[in-house]
């Protein structure tokens, strides 16, 4: 087991006694004196330092500072969140420790999930940061509020509503490698009741690859342009419907592992890695039921993802024991879902609140494999439906007390089958419940204790399935079969957290400790054979993660602000045997850095003049659950120099100005004829040092 540094815990502690020691300044803080910020994502919009559990929220201010035009320029920040590329962008988000890393023939079931607008996107990933208005990330199980896509945690995102108002703005950035990116938001009063809010962006980008075979260097570029709507009816004083239309044409390029291991590619075939998704939703407000406020929502998300690559990463002719290959994944989901939801009325005299809610969705999932070493194209369908029944209630116990607990129980009916004459249905009811104990202190700090569970549901191995007719895996097409299932994932959360704002309010800190434990934990294995590889879903007997995070921020003086984020983790596999028959009883999980921190501030040099500079560090983590090879640790340093001027801003900005190599995705095996197919390791990197100038205009 890793054990903590002593050094690290003591910090920790020290943390812990100043957050606790700083309210005892003032005593009699009111609570009209404390900066609120809201979070969106829970069952009611409610204050962040009184609801229990561990939330980050990232404003549209943090976006600005952080110069962030996608998901991927905002990870660094968060302690114990991060992400495996996988892809083009990286759509595979891990919370503390827990999550998946890809997805090929499988179709994952995350563990982190992602809502855009309360649209689920899961699997799917989040895209462009225009108009954003928050981002929450909520950490450790949240299945009483999102179900099964939320056992280790999730993402929120908020992009901002429509006003009754006539407003706008336009933006472009210019960066190296080719990059330029231009978004437009007009926001519109139709008439005394509807309000419409168009959002138009588009990003593109040469990349930072460099394709040496075919002289080109676009071969790993980013190509998206996302268009969302909102519009707003107040039908009445008790009603109000909300139409949210959100579109997304991503045609990335996908060419990034060398067999130099370095950002010189050899392709001749470079990948892709393309989206097409029409997301909509309706919701309906209504107050006018004397019981309590409803809420009802249907969503329908049409995907089409292209995802391919050149797996032999070179070119005929650059060895005589050469190979040549490509795979290819098309996959088409359907998603539809509707949500009922009421919400007791809001009194401030009443001693108790609680939510009741029926939630029910449909997925179809078609896949088509093309792959070289496939006689036919491996083909599969995948139909999922589920009902969920939650409910959650607040007591308060004393004036001071609040005890929250509540639950959920879903049935998932899976059926699957594919041209391999594989047919497989699962029925399985699942269930997730929180409970929590907050004392509030003073008007300024909370401690709470929370315990929860969630879950995650099994599935089919297809890429197992794909590759028994495998002429060149014979040999274990028998142990691909016994792999055909794996069973659903269960997890407990113990969680401490202190929650506290100085009495002159320069100081906020949220610290938590957590321990939360596996049962039959779902990790990805994979099987190396020479030049080939096949991968699969298995479950161990456990495994557990622990650890702390705090976030801290302090206006130091009028015009300096600075924040202190650190994030511990420990994690451990148990009764997980290889196909090689290791067994990795005793070894950490993988994305699962021991520790993280990220430092900074906002310096307002002038009323119009602002600079913001930022230090993230990770250490090492494993890139697999089966192979034993790491990245090494990382540090990334950001910087931002802003200008306003009337309506204008204007910002020069930098993003891993050391320009180190951080590696995002890594594989252990033999892939380059050159040096024999002798085995070692192979990486994908984030992007290298970026320099670039943005400018806007509010109208």
């Amino acid at each position: 087991m890793r054990q903590f540094p002593t050094s690290k815990l003591t910090f920790t502690a020290l943390c812990l006694q100043a957050i606790l020691r700083a309210p005892q300044v003032q005593a009699n803080t009111t609570e009209s004196d404390i900066e609120v910020i809201s979070v969106r994502g829970d069952f009611r919009q409610g204050s962040l330092q009184k609801l229990a559990g561990s939330i980050a929220v990232v404003s549209t201010q943090d976006i600005e500072r952080q110069a962030a035009l996608h998901f991927d320029d905002v990870l660094p920040n968060l302690v114990n969140v991060n992400f495996a590329a996988g892809a083009s962008r990286g759509r595979f988000l891990q919370v503390r420790g827990i999550g998946e890393r890809s997805e090929f023939v499988d179709t994952i079931n995350p563990s982190v999930g992602v809502l855009v607008d309360g649209i689920d996107y899961s699997a799917l990933g989040l895209v462009s940061m225009a108009d954003a208005a928050q981002l929450e990330v909520f950490r450790g199980p949240e299945a009483t509020r999102f179900g099964a896509n939320a056992m280790a945690g999730m993402i929120n995102f908020q992009s901002a509503d429509p006003v009754f108002a006539s407003e706008g703005q336009v933006g472009m950035t210019l960066a190296d490698y080719g990059s330029w990116q231009y978004n437009l938001m007009l926001n519109q009063q139709v008439s005394d009741d509807v309000a419409v809010r168009l959002v138009v962006d588009k990003q593109q980008s040469d990349g930072f690859i460099r394709n040496e075979f075919l002289k080109r260097d676009d071969t790993n570029g980013i190509d998206e342009t996302t268009l969302r709507g909102k519009t707003r009816w107040q039908v009445s004083a008790e009603l109000s419907l909300d139409w949210i239309i959100n579109q997304h044409d991503i045609a990335n390029g996908y060419d990034a592992f060398s067999l130099d291991r370095n950002r010189t590619t050899l392709s001749d075939n470079p990948g892709t890695d393309r989206q097409d998704v029409l997301a909509n939703a309706l919701k309906a407000n209504y107050s006018g039921f004397s019981f309590a406020d409803s809420l009802t929502q249907l969503s329908v998300v049409n995907a089409d993802t292209d995802y391919g690559y050149d797996e032999d990463w070179a070119y005929a002719g650059i060895h005589p024991d050469e190979y040549a290959s490509v795979d290819r994944y098309l996959r088409n989901r359907d998603l539809r879902s509707i949500e009922q939801r009421f919400l007791s009325k809001t009194d401030q005299n009443s001693e108790s609140s609680w939510v009741a809610g029926i939630y029910g969705s449909s997925h179809d999932i078609a896949l088509v494999r093309e792959y070289t070493y496939l006689s036919q194209n491996f083909q599969s369908e995948l139909s999922r439906d589920n009902v969920a029944l939650y409910a959650e209630r607040q007591q308060e116990l004393a004036p001071d007390l609040q005890l929250t607990y509540g639950g959920r129980v879903e049935r998932y009916r899976d059926d699957y089958a594919d041209n391999s004459l594989v047919v497989s249905a699962n029925d399985a009811w699942m269930s997730g419940a929180k409970l929590s104990l907050a004392y509030q202190v003073t008007a300024s700090t909370q401690i709470y204790a929370l315990a929860s569970k969630g879950y995650k549901v099994g599935g089919v191995n297809g890429e197992a399935l794909a590759e028994i007719n495998n002429p060149q895996l014979t040999d274990i097409a028998d142990f691909l079969k016994s792999k055909a299932n794996f069973g659903s994932e269960q997890l407990w959360n113990a969680e401490f957290g202190v929650k506290g704002q100085s009495a002159d309010q320069r100081l906020t800190s949220r610290t938590s400790a957590f321990y939360m434990w596996r049962d039959d934990m779902q990790l990805k294995a994979w099987i190396n054979q020479g030049t080939k590889f096949v991968g699969y879903i298995d479950n161990a007997a456990s495994g557990k993660n622990y650890g702390v995070e705090t976030e801290n921020r302090w206006q130091w003086r009028p015009d300096v602000g600075l924040f202190a984020n650190f994030g511990l983790l420990s994690s451990e596999i148990s009764g997980f045997v290889t196909k090689a028959g290791v067994d990795k009883t005793g070894r950490a999980q993988a994305n699962a850095p021991k520790f993280q921190y990220s430092l900074g501030g906002d310096w307002q040099i002038h009323d119009r003049l602002q600079l913001s500079l930022s230090l993230a560090h990770k250490a090492g983590y494993f890139y697999s659950d089966s192979e034993d090879i790491e990245a090494d640790n990382s540090t990334l340093v950001n910087m931002r120099l802003a200008y306003e001027w009337q309506q204008f801003k204007f910002a020069v900005w930098s993003r891993n100005m050391l320009d180190r190599d951080i590696g995002v995705r890594g594989f252990y095996f033999g892939n380059d004829p050159r040096d024999g197919y002798s085995d070692h390791l192979y990486e994908q990197f984030a992007e290298p040092r970026r320099v670039g100038i943005s400018a806007s205009y509010q109208f």
